[in-house]
């Protein structure tokens, strides 16, 4: 009886929480001037049900890598990945299949010695033929990203894969970063677009020998996004909506990897929409989590962390994907090339005013 009636808790919350939402979609201008009711069924939706009518075509994780490799462990020795927040949820799965077929990862930490403790007991798990790097970074803070780069240059290797994974999602209310910028953009655009700036040299100058992929974790949220004036990210304080400005951020990563498909001919860049996975991710929104993760009505449209980071490696290793580049492709849910939905895929003149933004914000931190 306990469970049912937690269950039964769990959808009200869930509930209550999508009506307030669509009733700022509705009638909130400043909602509706970033998001839009339509905008969220033709863009968050769609992508969801699309994905659950052909999960069938994602993989897990480690699939993904025997269908490149076979069964070679040793397959990506010699290569380097960095991924931000390795030592838990999506980022933890990707940074354990690289190791297991030889691939060298850095993980890109807030707490070196909580990814200390993750690998180690990974290690006594598994087999791994590859090796792990932890350095610490606190992507809240643009001021720890290039201390971050300047380690990592150190270790003079060469740089495959970036993996920009880590972020947050919908705090409740308008947070501040380090440097005063509102906290969830900051976290999931400002510091990986520096990050990203400051690593660039060291991908450019992989990419003379060797393909060099650059994976922007995004999300289905990003295509409710319709859109925003790049003059006014981040978002001041008395404009803010947990929703909409979610969606923004992840519209802003799609935009990022378009900016770097376009002007960077050697490197392949693509936008992720994971799925919906229950990684802790949002945490302190807990109608959000009612409805995304614990609430029956989104049960049908989530995956496990196997198979959510499943995407994130097929842009990643799959060959499938230079092929997709030629063509213009950047954003890919499902193990597949997908049309971006909305903004995502239109206005060029977005991705140009944003990328000058962006670097308008982190040029004091370069």
């Amino acid at each position: 009886m306990g469970a049912v009636a937690s269950a039964l808790k769990e959808e009200v919350i869930a509930y209550s929480y999508l009506a307030r939402l669509v009733k700022q979609l509705l009638l909130d201008p400043t909602v509706r001037s970033k998001t839009t009711l339509l905008t969220f069924f033709s863009g968050f939706m769609s992508i969801a049900v699309d994905e659950m009518i052909h999960q069938s075509q994602c993989r897990t994780c480690e699939e993904v890598l025997e269908n490149v490799y076979g069964k070679d462990l040793f397959a990506l020795q010699g290569k380097v990945a960095l991924i931000t927040g390795a030592s838990n949820g999506l980022g933890l799965e990707n940074a354990r299949c690289l190791m297991k077929y030889g691939c060298h990862v850095i993980w890109a930490v807030r707490s070196p010695d909580k990814a200390a403790s993750v690998l180690n007991q990974l290690e006594k798990k598994e087999k791994l033929t590859g090796k792990a790097t932890i350095l610490k970074i606190e992507l809240s803070d643009l001021s720890s990203v290039k201390p971050f780069v300047e380690s990592f240059l150190a270790l003079n290797l060469p740089l495959h894969y970036l993996i920009c994974n880590a972020g947050i999602m919908s705090p409740t209310e308008w947070l501040p970063s380090k440097q005063g910028f509102e906290l969830q953009f900051a976290t999931n655009n400002l510091s990986h677009f520096l990050l990203t700036e400051l690593l660039m040299p060291k991908l450019k100058e992989t990419a003379k020998t060797g393909e060099v992929r650059v994976v922007i974790l995004s999300s289905l949220a990003g295509a409710s996004c319709y859109n925003f004036d790049p003059a006014k990210i981040p978002c001041p304080q008395e404009e803010y909506n947990e929703f909409s400005e979610y969606a923004v951020s992840k519209a802003v990563d799609c935009l990022h990897a378009r900016h770097i498909q376009k002007h960077e001919k050697n490197i392949i860049a693509c936008a992720v929409h994971p799925g919906i996975i229950g990684t802790g991710l949002g945490g302190g929104n807990r109608g959000l989590t009612s409805l995304l993760y614990n609430g029956m009505t989104m049960a049908m449209f989530r995956k496990p962390v196997t198979k959510g980071a499943a995407t994130t490696m097929y842009c990643t290793v799959s060959p499938d994907v230079t092929e997709h580049s030629q063509k213009g492709a950047f954003f890919y849910f499902n193990c597949a090339s997908q049309r971006p939905r909305n903004i995502l895929g239109a206005r060029d003149d977005l991705v140009e005013k944003c990328h000058q933004r962006q670097l308008e914000l982190v040029k004091p931190f370069m």
